[in-house]
């Protein structure tokens, strides 16, 4: 533990969370060593056991996963189970349904044994809350292990989400392999000296999760002692799951040490003297060149002009030794120093990982560019300005701007825009194609959506915007407009964790930092209330006096970014004076405006919010309704449900009426003659219940001349926007081209490579290996 972080923690946070999106948006297939889902929960669908169930002819197969509590060293969970079969183009159907332990966003993976006599263009359908998703897979290679497929928002139960493998393919005679599903990260599960780590999966080291991933024993234990090699095990395991031939890239996400106080960043390759294995894999220095002029090009630009190049180095660092894995260039980046202060700084920084993942990801698009001797093409920035509103005909549209980032640190222009939606803002569609900057949502009157928009290029796929959405009115507009100003992302918001034998660390889950989902939360509430809303992000230029009541939530949001700019002072005063209702939520509003204000910001807090700050800090997590949310639970820990930690709730004074207080006995929220002020976030609540039951009571005070239509109940728990069903009906749509030539063999228990250390092309580093996908 060095300044509250751990490199063992901070390196694949970003990697998982930020990392991998990128590169996964550009179109890389991406192949990781250590496990990528942050969710600790697990759930299993197999043919050996339950979730499993056949439509046609099927037959025994090979030997395949099993689950067990866990598993001992040299034990194989993909050789301890069985397998089925069926042939590719039969018309049969296996379905898998894991029961879902409870609601979150857990990854899917799945599972086959590979055989060159299988087919590749095998059909996965994918049936979630949010639609269907249709994937294709070689069987040929990456089988007996866990493959990665997709990140969904699911509820507890068997009705969530469903994996069919159907038998349509266009080669015939092959066959395909079932085995199992598997959703979420899950607990650590092997052993070693007789017991298991007892943390999530993705902390462990790869000595432990290259053999719950299937590999071999010589992967995770080459020298035969029982113990094994961290970082040898990574560049072993690339090798072992790296169909030879695929062009492909390994790369390693590291933080450095030396403690003589050094910084800066720098990138290794294999060393062309002193080691013993000869030159580096061939494009080694090439890739390492573009990552290292990548990542300084970003923190000269966005974080210190000064910032230490430390260049390219050479060593003789397992990770990147052509003895392990010589399939692939290699490179070891290592950020910036964890025994630092100042480097462990930006080493923790959210921002900064962020712009990290995207440096490095532009580094391999350069290799990959250069080696085809094409043009890089990056994709674009998020879009902004995002909205939903009421048109003049009472339809709900969909508005935004393009991003004015464009060109390097960042990426290419937009070229056009891709619109997904959502019935309860968690679980999305497969997106909309749209050229232009607004569309009109399918909506019709009492339903609501949301939706988020992405940038397409030639480059790939943005990032999502904020969430926004809105509940179409019966009427031609809404009385409401909800508004998320909550856009902090930095280290102030990362939640503490006890650690054993490491004490307090910093820990970084970006759906619990920000999830920039308030209005999902909000709407949801406004809507099984009755209510009709609009939405927007703050920096939209919205018309406020067609609205009786603006809700702004304001979340996290505190002296960093501003939780009310002077303008939107302005703006909010002359609304308020002309008669609208304004409802503010955040646990650093009045810290910002009172405590830390200008006599202006003062003036605002105390004459517009009728409120001014009494403490920093109320000293817990639960408040009370009272007044007119008498007898309301409001409590906003993480425990209660509470989306991200609320470490600083105001505690307010003023001469308004009270309508809760603190278990310490502040008071939490009050109404005014303007609105009404929380004083932590509104969707911090934990209980659903209970931010339906606070709009229910609320919105009828704050809007008193309009009539509420029937609530929108049931979404807030989950309610599935496509019937899960094993009734399938297959239509053409892309697939990839195949070769339709028979094939028939075996191949050993591995992803891809076959042997031991002494005969497998040995390669590099710490993470992941990123291979080019086929446009096909």
């Amino acid at each position: 533990n060095n300044f509250d972080t751990v490199e063992d923690f901070h390196n694949p946070e970003g990697m998982n969370q930020y990392l991998a999106a990128y590169l996964e948006n550009a179109g890389a297939a991406l192949f990781m060593v250590k496990e990528r889902d942050l969710n600790s929960n697990v759930a299993y669908a197999d043919n050996d056991g339950a979730g499993y169930s056949e439509s046609g002819s099927f037959s025994n197969g090979a030997a395949g996963f099993a689950e067990r509590e866990s598993y001992s060293y040299g034990q194989n969970p993909f050789s301890m189970g069985t397998t089925r079969k069926m042939v590719a183009d039969s018309g049969d159907v296996a379905t898998f349904i894991p029961d879902v332990p409870e609601d979150g966003y857990y990854t899917l993976y799945v599972t086959w044994k590979n055989k060159p006599g299988h087919a590749t263009d095998v059909h996965y359908r994918i049936t979630h809350l949010g639609g269907v998703i249709d994937r294709w897979f070689d069987q040929t290679q990456h089988g007996n292990t866990w493959q990665y497929v997709e990140t969904l928002w699911m509820t507890a139960g068997v009705e969530s989400v469903m994996v069919e493998v159907i038998a349509d393919s266009k080669q015939v005679g092959k066959m395909v392999s079932l085995d199992a599903v598997r959703v979420g990260g899950g607990m650590s599960v092997v052993s070693r000296h007789g017991q298991v780590a007892g943390r999530p999966r993705w902390e462990e080291g790869a000595i432990l999760s290259t053999q719950t991933n299937g590999a071999p024993s010589w992967v995770y234990d080459p020298w035969n002692d029982g113990n094994g090699s961290d970082p040898t095990s990574r560049s072993l395991w690339a090798a072992w799951e790296h169909p030879r031939g695929n062009d492909a890239v390994y790369l390693s996400w590291h933080s450095n040490a030396s403690g003589a106080g050094a910084r800066g960043t720098v990138t290794y390759t294999y060393g062309l003297s002193g080691c013993t294995s000869g030159p580096p894999t061939e494009g080694s220095t090439e890739l390492a060149t573009y990552l290292q002029d990548e990542l300084i090009d970003s923190f000269t630009t966005f974080w210190d002009a000064n910032w230490n190049d430390r260049g390219i180095k050479d060593d003789c660092f397992a990770e990147v030794n052509p003895a392990y894995n010589n399939e692939m260039p290699s490179a070891l980046v290592e950020l910036a120093f964890h025994d630092e202060e100042m480097d462990t700084a930006h080493l923790v920084d959210p921002r900064f990982r962020r712009d990290a993942s995207r440096a490095m990801y532009r580094g391999i698009v350069r290799y990959f560019a250069a080696e085809s001797g094409e043009k890089p093409k990056y994709l674009p920035e998020p879009p902004i300005d995002i909205s939903v509103t009421h048109n003049k005909t009472g339809e709900l549209v969909a508005d935004w701007s393009s991003s004015p980032f464009v060109g390097a640190p960042y990426g290419d222009a937009t070229q056009s825009y891709r619109l997904y939606t959502s019935a309860d803002g968690r679980a999305w569609d497969n997106g909309t194609d749209v050229d232009g900057l607004s569309a009109v949502l399918d909506v019709n009157n009492g339903e609501r959506q949301f939706v988020r928009v992405t940038g397409i290029n030639e480059g790939g796929e943005s990032f999502p915007s904020v969430i926004v959405g809105g509940r179409r009115a019966s009427e031609t507009g809404s009385p409401i407009l909800v508004v998320n100003a909550f856009d902090r992302e930095d280290s102030g918001l990362l939640r503490w964790e006890e650690v054993p034998r490491l004490d307090e660390v910093k820990r970084l889950d970006i759906r619990q930092l920000n999830p920039f989902d308030a209005i999902g939360v909000h709407g949801r509430a406004i809507a099984a209330a009755g209510w009709p809303f609009d939405s927007a992000v703050d920096d939209a230029v919205l018309d406020l006096s067609s609205y009786d009541l603006v809700i702004w939530a304001a979340g996290e949001e505190s002296t960093v970014d501003e939780t009310l700019s002077d303008a939107q002072q302005e703006m909010v005063r002359a609304f308020v004076e002309d008669g609208g209702q304004f409802f503010i939520s955040g646990a650093e509003v009045l810290w910002d405006l009172d405590e830390k204000g200008d006599v202006e910001d003062q003036a605002f807090a105390l004459e517009v919010l009728g409120a001014l700050m009494e403490e920093d800090d109320a000293g817990t997590t639960s408040a009370d309704g009272v007044g007119v949310l008498s007898g309301i639970v409001l409590d906003f820990d993480q425990l209660d449900g509470a989306p991200y930690p609320v470490e600083w709730p105001d505690v307010l004074e003023t001469t308004g009426e009270v309508l809760a207080t603190y278990a310490t006995g502040g008071v939490a929220a009050v109404w005014t003659d303007g609105g009404m002020v929380f004083g932590f976030p509104f969707e911090s609540i934990g209980s659903a219940q209970s931010r339906v039951e606070v709009m229910a009571r609320l919105l009828p005070l704050l809007v008193p001349d309009f009539t509420p239509t029937e609530p929108d109940t049931g979404f807030e728990t989950g309610t599935t926007t496509t019937t899960l069903t094993t009734t399938v009906t297959v239509t053409e749509t892309d697939r990839p081209e195949v070769d339709p030539s028979d094939g028939d063999g075996d191949s050993a228990n591995c992803g891809c490579n076959t042997g031991s250390p002494a005969n497998v092309g040995w390669l590099l580093p710490l993470l992941f290996m990123i291979r080019r996908r086929s446009t096909a």
